[in-house]
């Protein structure tokens, strides 16, 4: 017979150190290369203002895939998004004024399949300065004394999320038919509970009960 002896606690102890430091090692190769990967991503949406003269300066942004890629709480992967922003520098604060226009794809309420869902909007923003940074309002944001730059790339991302109708379902078509996908309306309708017939007779009860 052949006895299988139990492996000893300073064993298990020894295995969980190694998949704990194994694990972090891993860590400490990969998480820097993906920080600068979605820094060099983001970096275009890194407004330099110092330098710009009074008045207007004008900045177009594509948003696709890779933008939302960035933000790991996402709701939207993809995406063709056009972004017209025009800054306006006066002498003690900055005006943002953007112009957001293009299609995310999303999940359809009616038919649990993914569409693409045309957005448009137009959204202010005022900085100001101050001694710290701070969200004063929803459109109204502090940056400390002294900054040159002003990263817009999370309010492009709260904009555009924002721009997503709550209810979500597919357009029709030129032909006013509905763009949802027939076969999964055809299983939800099967997997949909289906009401009992109700016998009669409790009607009688129901009936009697009321008298």
């Amino acid at each position: 017979m052949v006895c299988l002896k139990k492996p000893s606690s300073n064993h298990s102890n020894a295995s969980l150190l190694f998949l704990f430091s194994y694990s972090f090692i891993l860590f400490c190769n990969f998480a820097p290369r993906f920080v600068k990967k979605v820094s060099n991503r983001l970096k275009p949406y890194h407004l330099g203002f110092k330098g710009l003269s009074l008045g207007h300066h004008h900045f177009d942004f594509d948003i696709g895939s890779d933008f939302f890629e960035c933000f790991e709480e996402t709701e939207i992967h993809v995406g063709q998004v056009k972004v017209d922003l025009d800054l306006e520098k006066q002498e003690k604060m900055l005006v943002l004024s953007f112009d957001i226009h293009g299609e995310v794809e999303v999940v359809c309420d009616r038919c649990a399949y993914e569409y693409m869902q045309p957005i448009s909007g137009k959204e202010v923003v005022f900085i100001k300065f101050g001694s710290e940074y701070l969200e004063e309002d929803d459109d109204v944001l502090i940056l400390p004394q002294g900054s040159h730059e002003v990263d817009v790339s999370s309010m492009l991302y709260d904009f555009i999320h924002l721009l997503v109708p709550y209810h979500r379902l597919h357009l029709p078509d030129e032909q006013g038919n509905l763009g949802c996908n027939k076969q999964n309306l055809e299983i939800l309708e099967e997997l949909s509970p289906k009401e009992t017939p109700v016998d009669p007779r409790w009607d009688v009860l129901n009936q009697l009960k009321i008298d």
